[in-house]
C-alpha cells in the first residue's frame, strides 16, 4: 500500500469515481446508475443500506466492467486484494452523512459530456490542475511511457479522438500519487476498455521494465516518478 488514506483523500476519490460514472452513463445511458429509474430502483432495494452503500455499489459494477478503472485497490495501491474485489477487506468507506452530502453535490452539478471534460471533473476532485500538454502524432506502433496527470490528460484525450490506437497495449503510466493513479486508471473507463491500463510505480513496482518507450512527461509529475521514468527511458 502507498498509503492509508484520510478522510479528504477519500472523498477526493469517491468524488472522481462519481465523476466518471456520470460521464460514462451519458455516453451510453443505462437508468443504472443515476435517474429516475435507478433512483427507484434503490429506493425498492436499500432497506437499512445508505448512500455509501450504494456508491460502492456501483464502484464495484464499474470495476468489474472497465477493469482496475474504478477500485480503492488501484488508486491507493493496495496489495493482496483480490482481481475482483475494487476495494478489499480493509477499506473504511466515508461515513454515511458525508457520502450523502457529496452525492447530492455531485448531482447539482452538469454531467462530464465528453472525455475532456470528465478528465476536468475528475482532476478537479483532487484538485489538480491540468495544464496543456503536446503529444504529437501518434500511430498504432508507438508506445508511450505517460508520466504526470497533466501528460495523462493529454494523451487520453489524444487516444480518444484517434482511431486504430489501443491504450491497454500502448500506454504505461508511472504513478504514484492516488490523485495521479485514479486519473489514470479513469482512462479505462473514458476509453472503454475492456483490459486494465498499464500502470505502475516505482515504490510498489520497482523491478518494472519500460524501457524502449518514448517518454511523455508533463511539468507537474510527481518529482520521484519523473526521476525514475527518465532513467528508465534514458534521458
Amino acid at each position: 500500500m502507498l498509503e492509508a488514506p484520510d478522510h479528504t483523500q477519500k472523498s477526493a476519490y469517491y468524488a472522481s469515481a462519481l465523476a466518471g460514472l456520470r460521464f460514462v452513463e451519458h455516453r451510453r445511458p443505462s437508468d443504472r446508475r443515476f435517474g429516475r429509474d435507478a433512483d427507484a430502483r434503490w429506493n425498492a432495494f436499500k432497506g437499512h443500506l445508505h448512500t455509501i452503500d450504494r456508491i460502492d455499489l456501483m464502484v464495484r459494477d464499474a470495476d468489474a466492467q472497465w477493469p482496475r478503472s474504478f477500485g480503492a485497490r488501484t488508486v491507493f495501491g493496495f496489495r493482496a486484494v483480490a482481481e475482483d474485489d475494487a476495494f478489499g477487506a480493509e477499506w473504511q468507506p466515508l461515513d454515511p452523512v458525508h457520502a450523502e452530502e457529496l452525492w447530492r453535490s455531485t448531482l447539482a452539478q452538469p454531467s462530464p459530456t465528453d472525455v475532456r471534460s470528465a478528465l476536468a471533473a475528475c482532476a478537479n476532485a483532487w484538485q489538480l490542475k491540468l495544464a496543456p500538454t503536446h503529444v504529437g502524432a501518434i500511430g498504432p506502433a508507438d508506445k508511450l511511457l505517460v508520466v504526470g496527470p497533466s501528460a495523462v490528460a493529454a494523451a487520453v484525450e489524444a487516444f480518444a479522438n484517434a482511431s486504430g490506437l489501443d491504450w491497454a497495449d500502448q500506454v504505461v503510466v508511472v504513478a504514484t500519487p492516488p490523485a495521479h493513479r485514479q486519473l489514470a486508471a479513469l482512462a479505462g473507463a473514458l476509453l472503454n476498455l475492456t483490459r486494465a491500463p498499464q500502470l505502475f510505480s516505482p515504490k510498489l513496482d520497482p523491478a518494472v521494465k519500460v524501457a524502449g518507450r518514448t517518454l511523455l512527461l508533463s511539468p507537474d509529475a510527481d518529482s520521484d516518478d519523473a526521476e525514475w521514468a527518465r532513467a528508465q527511458a534514458g534521458t
